[in-house]
């Protein structure tokens, strides 16, 4: 996987659409008309991707989902790479404003 570069404040694009479909979650790309199936983890990095977040404060929120809480170097990697994939996948707000 290519390095991705620093996001400050992520933010998920406002046209992808995020909803629970059975027992996991999905977002809908209309741009690229593609479902991508998300597991728990890449679920709430993307519920807090909200352009005011750091990526630490996302990195808090997921590890403190899970119970016992994940390790922080986990959760970090976890969020990074899943970061990575929504910036390959196109699905993360660009703009010089997000």
């Amino acid at each position: 996987m290519s390095a991705t570069p620093q996001i400050e404040h992520p933010l998920g694009r406002s046209d992808v659409i995020f909803r629970p479909l059975d027992d996991t979650w999905v977002l809908f790309d209309p741009r690229a008309e593609q479902i991508h199936v998300l597991n728990l983890s890449a679920a709430l990095v993307w519920a807090h991707l909200d352009g005011k977040s750091t990526i630490e404060t996302v990195a808090e929120a997921v590890g403190s989902a899970f119970n016992p809480p994940q390790t922080a170097a986990q959760v970090w990697t976890d969020v990074q790479d899943t970061l990575e994939r929504f910036r390959e996948a196109g699905l993360l707000d660009t703009s010089p404003n997000a």
